[in-house]
């Protein structure tokens, strides 16, 4: 089941420090997003805006092939957490490989960072000309011995990092016709 955002959803800081969404009838969504790494302070009691409503679905609609229901709920709603309290970060691309393909994603697009631990899926909550903020998807992924990236962890990556797999997913349905 999909949740519906209404007037009463509320986000505020749990005593633990981080970010939470209050959905009303009794039910809390726990971001892993530290009061630290957000950009308001101690105060915090804001409404689900129109413009995360409307980001909320651009994220749903971009992840409706992946998880179970909730599982979507869960990663649109931690996209939105970065987009409207994340506090800027710089570029970490360092850490990605460069692709021969440049790639200028879309909002809520998928695409895919290769590391020296493996491939991460990422969605990206974030667009500029040269560089996208992303969220991981992946399980959490060492970056190298002094940085991790978890689950649902924002990163700023230049944009010649990004994979599109819906690029990806086209050129390998094309192979596919060629060989059959």
């Amino acid at each position: 089941m999909l949740l519906q955002p209404n007037d009463s959803w509320r986000w505020f800081f749990g005593e633990d420090r981080r970010l939470m969404l209050d959905l009303g009838e009794e039910m809390i969504f726990a971001t892993g997003y530290l009061k630290k790494h957000l950009v308001y302070g101690d105060n915090l009691s804001m409404g689900f805006s129109v413009e995360d409503t409307g980001l909320y679905y651009i994220f749903l609609d971009k992840l409706s092939a992946l998880g179970s229901a909730a599982q979507r709920v869960q990663m649109a709603l931690n996209g939105v957490a970065v987009v409207r309290f994340y506090k800027p970060l710089m570029p970490q691309s360092w850490f990605f490989t460069p692709q021969a393909d440049y790639h200028q994603p879309q909002l809520g697009e998928l695409i895919a960072l290769e590391c020296g631990s493996g491939r991460l899926t990422m969605m990206v909550v974030e667009t500029s000309p040269s560089a996208s903020v992303c969220i991981s998807l992946s399980a959490p992924t060492e970056l190298n011995e002094a940085k991790s990236l978890p689950t649902f962890g924002a990163i700023k990556v230049m944009n010649d990092r990004l994979i599109s797999l819906e690029w990806e997913e086209q050129r390998l349905e094309m192979a596919t016709r060629r060989v059959g």
